[in-house]
């Protein structure tokens, strides 16, 4: 049963920099979970409380993060005073289950991509959200990389006039054994939840919702996708983009338009240049300062949220969030990638 511990101060502040400190909780011990615990700290805020499946997970990320509360089982976390707002870096199965047990507690929450295993799983999370009128958000830290931004601001200057292809792939070859996470289906893993959703996100919002997609691919023994690719009809254009987990084929991306295309650096989910090239024109390369924060655009757009009392960030909007969510669920029905039901959701 969980607990629900009432906040009564939210905030602590440094009386010298009169800056506010962020006390955040973490779901999860993996390597992601220990890059993000740097970056809230790099960003100002503090890590109170972790979480795992098994007490010594926790209890090793608390000592090397210097984190005063290791907690297990994850709903444990909650039942902390101090957490105000936590980050959720659990296997893909969990990502809905933790968010809703934030909800419940009165806890805001980043969670961690993808949002949910099926899009009527992250609808009902929004919809618990709204109604307790708490903050929650994707973690899809492409949409506020620098590049991203100076990528949507290239565009709109019409340098290669109105964009409307996508090409992109995203491509990495890991371990093979079947017991590992990514090639589990009760795990949620598979090419296009954790990879994919990288081009489907880039391709929706460059080019608007997609509105048909065709989709090949090759699936595991154990019912996941091992490669994908897709080509998608958008709302002002259309995209082929490839994930795979079995080929090396690049994380790289390009957007074209009448007057040229612009080449997004590898990796370009986090991309570190951008090369425009112009219709008869010298191609000009963009360094990108500023991409190796990582994960800190993330932190400082959650700061940013609270502390303005918005329960959604524009940039990481909840109808973005369900409209790729859509789309990899229609890819997958067509491929037959198996996906694990629903679990209940407990108060």
């Amino acid at each position: 049963m969980m607990v629900v511990l009432i906040c009564t101060t939210v905030a602590t502040y440094d009386e010298r920099e009169q800056t506010m400190t962020r006390r955040w909780g973490i779901m999860g011990t993996g390597i992601i979970a220990h890059a993000f615990a740097d970056a809230i700290r790099a960003e100002g805020g503090s890590v109170v409380a972790v979480s795992s499946a098994t007490p010594a997970r926790a209890q090793r990320f608390a000592a090397a993060h210097d984190i005063p509360v290791a907690a297990s089982p994850h709903g444990d976390l909650l039942r902390h005073r101090d957490v105000e707002v936590v980050y959720i870096a659990t296997t893909n199965e969990r990502h809905h289950l933790d968010a809703h047990a934030c909800i419940a507690a009165g806890v805001p929450a980043l969670v961690e991509k993808p949002f949910a295993l099926h899009a009527p799983a992250a609808r009902a999370v929004l919809e618990a959200a709204r109604t307790a009128e708490l903050f929650v958000a994707e973690a899809m830290w492409t949409r506020l990389q620098p590049a991203t931004q100076r990528l949507h601001a290239e565009l709109t200057s019409g340098v290669i006039g109105e964009p409307t292809a996508f090409q992109a792939s995203f491509g990495v070859v890991l371990n093979s054994d079947p017991s590992r996470r990514w090639r589990s289906a009760a795990l949620g893993g598979g090419a296009l939840l954790d990879l994919g959703v990288y081009p489907a996100t880039l391709a929706h919002d460059l080019l608007g919702p997609a509105s048909r997609v065709q989709a090949t691919g090759r699936l595991a023994d154990t019912g996941v996708d091992l490669n994908v690719a897709v080509v998608a009809e958008h709302e002002r254009g259309s995209a082929t983009w490839r994930c795979s987990f079995i080929e090396a084929s690049g994380v790289w991306a390009t957007v074209a338009g009448a007057d040229g295309h612009i080449w997004i650096g590898e990796p370009f989910h986090h991309a570190p240049s951008l090369t425009v090239h112009q219709r008869d024109q010298p191609a000009r390369h963009l360094p990108i300062e500023g991409h190796e924060l990582g994960y800190r655009y993330e932190v400082r757009e959650v700061h940013r949220c609270l502390d303005a009392g918005l329960l959604e960030s524009p940039t990481l909007a909840h109808a973005d969030t369900l409209a790729v969510l859509e789309t990899l669920d229609e890819i997958g029905a067509q491929l037959g990638v198996l996906r694990p039901k629903l679990a209940p959701i407990t108060r």
